[in-house]
Parts: structure tokens; C-alpha cells; sequence
């Protein structure tokens, strides 16, 4: 009986070794040899730790930024007459239809389409300019801080590398500098130029400081709101609430 019982424990052994390695050769042979390729899904580093689709996104969302100064060039009435907010809101309402439509080229990995990012990029802008024609600094200055701000706030936290804001561990310092390093003079600057009547630079400062303080803390905190939506109307309740309150103190 032990010689039997030691065969046998052979045996199953020896076929339970033969089993295993033709299952790991069946593995092996299911495993693809050549890999796939990074850029199927956009995910190939370009610059930095910013892939090819990032940087699409980021010069889609920085550009419209400096449609304001075009006005500047351009003679237009104070406030703004039908006509000029009629092709103001179209320019608007294209650029985001546009978007939306073409979406999936500068979508994010399982990410079909996102339409409160336009909407919250789009509709404080909109608002501003069809509701307060008397002063259209108001709703440039608010997309100045819009694409600026939160999209230079995305580049610095992925190229400059830096400790995390202890309020959102998800975001970093050096995204929140950015955001007002770049927003803050460029939504002064266009605050200032567009301003009827002047006013000093000092106060166009003020207002655009204030306003992209504010949208830069609502972006930075842990949120499950897009923060095109947080940055837009915050730097809209900023940029209005800072502009009345200089009013005020003039």
C-alpha cells in the first residue's frame, strides 16, 4: 500500500507541472508581442508631463483670452449697442458649439464630452455683456481671469513640480501661483482698457486682483463641480462685486 500510494502522489505531480506549463505558455501566447501605441489615446508626453491633447486643451482654453483686446482696435459704443452684443454673443455661443461639437479631439482619457466646462467657460461671460452693456470690462475681464487663470493654473501644476495646498492635496501650489501670476495683470489690463470712463491702473489692480483671488481660491478647493463652472462664476461675483465696491469709494 505505501509503494501504491507513493506512485501515485508521483503521478499526480508530475501532471499537475505538465498542466502549469501549458497554462503559462497559453499566457504568454495570448499576451501581444508589440505594445500599444502611447498616442492611440493621446496619452504620450510632449512637453513636460503634458501629452499632445493636453496641450490642445490648454491653447483652446488660454486663446479666446485675448479676443479682447481685438475691441480695442475696433470703435464701439458705450454701452454696447445690439448690434455689437448680437456679434459679441454669436463669437460666444460659436466658439462653445464648436467645442462642444468637436469635443472628443481634446477629450481626456474616457471622457465622451463635457458640457459644463463650456457652459460654466461661455455663460458668465454671456451674461455679463448682454446684462451690464454699460460696462463691458466687466464680462472681458471675467473671460480674461477664465482663460488665464485656470488655464495656466493646469500647466503650472503639471510642469513645475512643488508641494500641495494643504486645503486640496490634488492640486499644488505652483498651480494656484499660476493662476494668479498670469490671470491677475491680464484681466487688469483688459479691465483698464476697456473702462469707460477711464479709470487708473491702480484700480483696474484692484478689481482684477480681487476677482482673481477669489476664483483662484474656488478653483483650488476639493470639488466635485467643474471648475470652469467655480472659476467662471466666481470671477464674475468677483469682478462685479470689486468693480461696484471701487465705484463706491471713488
Amino acid at each position: 500500500m505505501s509503494d501504491f500510494a507513493t506512485h501515485l502522489t508521483t503521478s499526480a505531480a508530475q501532471s499537475a507541472t505538465h498542466a502549469g506549463s501549458l497554462h503559462a505558455e497559453t499566457v504568454a501566447n495570448a499576451v501581444p508581442t508589440s505594445p500599444v501605441e502611447p498616442e492611440s489615446d493621446g496619452s504620450k508626453s510632449v512637453f513636460g508631463r503634458m501629452s499632445s491633447i493636453e496641450c490642445k486643451r490648454r491653447l483652446l482654453h488660454i486663446l479666446p483670452g485675448l479676443l479682447p483686446t481685438i475691441l480695442w482696435f475696433i470703435p464701439h459704443k458705450d454701452p454696447l449697442s445690439w448690434d455689437c452684443r448680437a456679434w459679441l454673443g454669436l463669437i460666444i455661443v460659436g466658439i462653445g458649439i464648436a467645442t462642444a461639437v468637436k469635443y472628443r479631439r481634446i477629450a481626456r482619457r474616457d471622457e465622451a464630452s463635457n458640457p459644463a466646462c463650456i457652459l460654466g467657460y461661455t455663460v458668465p461671460v454671456f451674461l455679463l455683456l448682454m446684462v451690464i452693456p454699460a460696462h463691458a470690462e466687466l464680462g472681458l475681464a471675467t473671460l480674461a481671469i477664465i482663460s488665464f487663470g485656470d488655464g495656466f493654473a493646469t500647466v503650472g501644476g503639471l510642469l513645475l513640480p512643488g508641494p500641495r495646498l494643504p486645503w486640496n492635496k490634488q492640486k499644488s501650489w505652483a498651480g494656484f501661483l499660476c493662476f494668479l501670476t498670469f490671470a491677475l495683470p491680464w484681466s487688469a489690463m483688459v479691465y483698464w482698457g476697456e473702462s469707460r470712463p477711464a479709470v487708473s491702473f491702480s484700480v483696474a489692480l484692484f478689481v482684477g486682483g480681487t476677482a482673481t483671488l477669489f476664483a483662484a481660491i474656488c478653483e483650488s478647493v476639493n470639488s466635485r463641480i467643474d471648475d470652469n463652472i467655480r472659476v467662471g462664476f466666481a470671477a464674475a461675483v468677483g469682478i462685479v462685486t470689486a468693480h461696484f465696491a471701487a465705484a463706491a469709494w471713488l
